[in-house]
């Protein structure tokens, strides 16, 4: 399960968007065949995509922009302290907490004050941002391909990007890659992430499970409690 989370939050939001060691990596759609990922002494991301499909302001942007600028933050080999803060100024605005917090606690989120929602949120999202800052050392090499892109609902306010995701082989043989879907909703103008699923598991699922554990445990304030001590032992893994 940490195996998964950490993907899950490698990938970026994408939650997983890879990275080089290059000045800038690149991202290139599938008409671009300049571009290798196995230059000598270089880890190169790609990122995929088909033509003309990742035009700005759609749902295949917003996933695709995000890998170059985990890209870019793996290349500039930047430190633990500027790295969370271009996560918190290029990452964390494409992402909807709010909305992936609610759906994590389920039918207990109404359980919570609004002092202690806001206090959730604030929580939750600093551990995801110091857990992706934590894994972006893990993501040189690795390739993210976008497949596809589809927008539904009623007002057309729903997407899902799918995508895949290579790590470096390192001698695995069974090295496959890896489905990443990604759902984003339509805020006002501005398509937002708010859940990822790495082989169909998704990460506000799996939180809804340890959320709602501690809370039969401990209640709201528990939950509070643990988010704080979490934020707390990956700061001080920096």
């Amino acid at each position: 399960m940490k195996k998964i989370i950490t993907l899950l939050l490698a990938l970026g939001f994408s939650s997983i968007s890879q990275a080089a060691t290059s000045a800038s990596a690149p991202v290139t759609d599938d008409s671009d065949t300049t571009s290798s990922p196995s230059k000598a002494g270089k880890s190169v991301v790609v990122v995929a995509t088909s033509a003309g499909s990742c035009t700005d302001g759609t749902p295949c942007e917003v996933i695709k922009s995000s890998a170059q600028i985990l890209s870019d933050a793996v290349n500039q080999n930047i430190s633990e302290k500027k790295a969370v803060s271009m996560i918190q100024n290029s990452i964390v605005p494409q992402i909807d907490f709010t909305i992936m917090t609610r759906l994590a606690m389920g039918a207990q989120w109404k359980q919570a004050t609004p002092d202690q929602q806001t206090q959730i949120v604030g929580l939750f999202k600093q551990m995801l941002v110091y857990s992706y800052t934590n894994a972006l050392s893990k993501l040189k090499g690795a390739q993210v391909s976008i497949s596809s892109s589809t927008i539904s609902g009623e007002k057309q306010n729903k997407a899902v990007v799918n995508s895949s995701l290579k790590m470096p082989n390192n001698g695995d043989s069974n090295n496959q890659p890896i489905n990443v879907e990604y759902d984003l909703a339509k805020i006002g103008s501005t398509w937002k992430i708010y859940d990822v699923k790495i082989e169909k598991v998704s990460i506000v699922t799996t939180y809804r499970t340890q959320f709602g554990d501690e809370i039969q445990k401990d209640g709201i304030n528990g939950l509070i409690a643990q988010l704080q001590t979490k934020v707390n032992n990956l700061k001080g893994n920096k």
